[in-house]
């Protein structure tokens, strides 16, 4: 199988809508490179328990991709995600890049302000 933006997309659908990581994790090289500001994983593992950790952060999670660039060694994607935490509306946004083999996913680097996430809790408590 071809690994592209839009099978990563589907990927994290099915992740957002339940809680399975599975299907994303096996999108992930052996040796991957996993990362956002808060973490770094490698390997299908890393994979496997960094998407556990990201969905489980969220009550409910969505994302919506506003633009999406293809090549054919990577994809840049940005996107806006909406859910909740603790019952709590969260917006945040960023860039993902994925690094591409034939038939894996290299490597894997998000990027966005953490402090967008504890804002949205906290402008809800005060």
């Amino acid at each position: 199988m071809t690994i592209d933006a839009q099978t990563f997309i589907d990927a994290l659908r099915t992740l957002e809508e339940g809680s399975d990581a599975g299907p994303i994790a096996a999108l992930f090289a052996d040796d991957a490179e996993i990362s956002n500001p808060l973490v770094e994983h490698g390997g299908k593992d890393g994979a496997a328990a960094f998407w556990t950790a990201y969905r489980g952060t969220f009550d409910t999670i969505r994302s919506e991709f506003r633009n999406v660039v293809q090549g054919d060694k990577i994809a840049l994607l940005e996107w806006v995600s909406e859910g909740q935490v603790d019952g709590k509306d969260v917006r945040y946004g960023g860039v993902s890049v994925l690094e591409l083999s034939e038939d894996t996913i290299a490597a894997f680097r998000t990027y966005f302000d953490p402090s967008q996430i504890g804002r949205a809790v906290k402008a809800d408590v005060g």
